[in-house]
């Protein structure tokens, strides 16, 4: 009976811990009134793909972009207000640049881990 009761609590306690550790929370110093969450990432190779929650004064947004690490280029796979507005959105049709110190350049640096 004394595991039963031990084994409850402890899952009871773990339980939060692991919820929290599934959101990764992301400082983005150039968009300072925002906050961010990465809910996704995935890498293969040189190519890293990583989705993002926004949440600002303009409202919710997400974001999915994909990274050619070994390039340093980045761009839109899909963008929108919401998961379903984001994956029904069109590709960028090219990579883009990322400069220094921009969203794309802090949010690349989680990806590209």
């Amino acid at each position: 009976m004394k595991h039963i009761l031990l084994i409850a609590i402890l899952s009871f306690i773990a339980a939060p811990a692991v919820a929290q550790a599934a959101e990764l929370k992301l400082h983005i110093p150039s968009d300072p009134k925002a906050s961010y969450t990465i809910l996704e990432r995935s890498r293969s190779g040189d190519e890293a793909i990583i989705v993002t929650k926004r949440v600002g004064s303009s409202g919710e947004s997400f974001s999915k972009r994909l990274y050619n690490c070994s390039n340093n280029t980045v761009k839109y796979i899909g963008t929108g207000d919401t998961i379903e507005s984001m994956n029904a959105s069109k590709p960028d049709p090219k990579m883009a640049p990322i400069f220094d110190k921009s969203i794309a350049y802090y949010v690349g640096k989680e990806a590209c881990k």
